[in-house]
Order: structure tokens, then sequence, then C-alpha cells
């Protein structure tokens, strides 16, 4: 027994060491980009605040991401017409990285796309798969953000700007907008308030930073800030096809992307405008049936407020 009690004692001992060293060598150690890697991932998580444990504010100020409304002001006189697209096809491509692991789905016909909105708004979130069923989809990934009341993150109650069937759900803030017009086109960038009707929007969610523009991306220095981490993304080709982008990480995967890779991968795929939508645990994608980008969350599905969904027709 006495045997037993010492060996619990030191193997206790070194794990505690093990925590200890680790949480040291990443906060206060020489590595400097694995430093910046999990300082970010923490700043752009949902509770930000447990970086203050281990870092000054002073300290931390070196570590500020990407913000989450950086985008381009909107010209909807720039906005293309897709209304004529008749092609149904859909692709799914296979991302294979080093360091992370996802794929990217084509919708070629833009008018498929819509926003799906919990069903129990205002009170918690919904899985992306029972919208998706719910609607009698084919395809589907989570969107935009929501109100995380607590830091419980029932999903409940979606952030900024938020409609689905070209009905209001949420009037718009400050931050960007990510939706598409009723020609198909998908509007990304910051809008006045005012100025938002004229966009005949009939999908919207809000989220950030957008990542493409005009064919050139916005990342012009670093990474992003914003760490590795399991992550979705929505961009639109000239040709009016939809780009949907699910990567993994935090360890199923991988150990996710940046906001850089995801910005090179959508250009790589012909991206004319593309944004970052809500990733880390959120961050899945379903297709008839099946999560073929299942989340990182070891507990599977976390219930969200809002997804994009490809109807069949």
């Amino acid at each position: 027994m006495k045997k037993w009690l010492k060996r619990m004692a030191i193997l206790g001992g070194l794990f505690v060491y093990l925590i200890v060293s680790s949480v040291l060598l990443v906060f206060y150690g020489p590595f400097e980009h694995l430093r910046s890697m999990v300082v970010g991932s923490i700043l752009t998580s949902r509770h930000p605040q447990y970086a203050e444990y281990f870092l000054s504010q002073e300290k931390l100020k070196q570590y500020q991401p990407l913000a989450m409304d950086v985008a381009a002001n909107g010209d909807a006189g720039a906005l293309n017409n897709y209304s004529d697209i008749t092609d149904d096809s859909i692709e799914v491509l296979p991302i294979d990285e080093k360091l992370f692991t996802g794929k990217l789905m084509i919708v070629k016909d833009p008018k498929r796309l819509h926003v799906e909105v919990t069903q129990h708004l205002n009170d918690v979130g919904e899985l992306v798969s029972d919208m998706a069923d719910r609607v009698n989809a084919v395809a589907a990934v989570n969107a935009g953000g929501f109100l995380d009341v607590a830091g419980h993150g029932t999903g409940g109650i979606p952030l900024g700007l938020t409609i689905t069937h070209g009905k209001t759900i949420v009037q718009p803030t400050n931050d960007p907008i990510i939706g598409f017009n009723r020609d198909g086109a998908l509007v990304i960038g910051k809008y006045n308030k005012e100025d938002i009707p004229s966009l005949n929007l009939v999908e919207a969610v809000s989220f950030g930073p957008q990542l493409v523009n005009k064919g050139q991306g916005m990342i012009t220095s670093g990474d992003g800030g914003w760490g590795r981490s399991a992550r979705s993304a929505i961009g639109q080709r000239s040709d009016g096809a939809v780009l949907l982008l699910v990567v993994q990480g935090r360890g199923t995967g991988g150990i996710g992307a940046t906001l850089k890779d995801l910005e090179e991968t959508m250009l790589q795929n012909g991206a004319e405008t593309a944004a970052n939508l809500d990733g880390g645990f959120s961050a899945e994608m379903w297709q008839d049936n099946n999560l073929i980008v299942p989340p990182s969350n070891p507990l599977g599905e976390r219930p969200v407020a809002t997804a994009f969904v490809v109807s069949k027709h």
C-alpha cells in the first residue's frame, strides 16, 4: 500500500511539474513564435481574460490580434449580378496542410446559400446539423458570432446584422456584413446603416475580419495575430461560385490554421472576396447527413446562433 501511494505521489508530482514547466516555457520562455501563437489563440477565444493570468496588460498589447471589424468600406456599385446562374453542382476539395486539414466546398450557384437561425432565438442555439436537417438542406457550415452570456456559450443570441430569407432578425451594428443580395452577390464589408437597405440583402450575418477584397489579401503583415485554431470562412469567385472553407484544429486534424492560412487558401482558389466566420469549437461542415469536417470540440457539435446552409435547389 505504501509503495502504491509513493508511486502515485511521484506520478502526481511529475504531472504537476510538466504542467507548470510547460506554462513557464510558453509564456516566459525563449520561443517568441510559440508564445505569440498561444496568446493570440487565447485573446481571440471567448475567454480572453485568461491571458491576464500570465501576462501583464502592457505585455499583452504586443500580441493584440487583427480586429474582427477589419473590413473594406462597402461599394454597392461594385457588386456583380449572378441571378442567371443555373449550375447546381457542388464540389468538395480536401485541404491537407502540415498543420491543419479540412474541406473546401465550392457551390456553383450562390442563390442556393441561405442563413438559418436557431429556432430557439434569444434562448439557446441549435446544432448546425439540426438546422440543415430541419430545412432539408444538402450542406451547411457554421456562420456568425453570438453573445456568450456569462461564458456559457449557449448560442441563442446572434451578434450583429442577421437576415434570413429576407427577414431581419437582428438590426445592424458596426460589425462587418457577410451576406448575399437577391442577385447572388456575396456582400462583405462595412456599410453605413442608412445604406444597408439599398443592398437588397436577403441573407446576412456579422463577423470578420475580411480576408480578401477585390482579389487581394487584406493581411499585409504577419499572420493576423489570432494564433492557430479550427476556423471557418466564406468567399466568392468572379464566376459567382461560393467557397465554404472549414479547417480543424486544437489537436483534431492538426493544430489549426491562422487567418493568413485562410486568406491564402481562398486566394489560391480564386476568391475575389472572402471573410472569416466564427471558428474554434463552432467550426464544422455538414453534407448529406454527415459531418465531413467534424468540430474540434471533444464533446461534439456545439449550439450556434446561425449557419449558412445550401438548399437542394
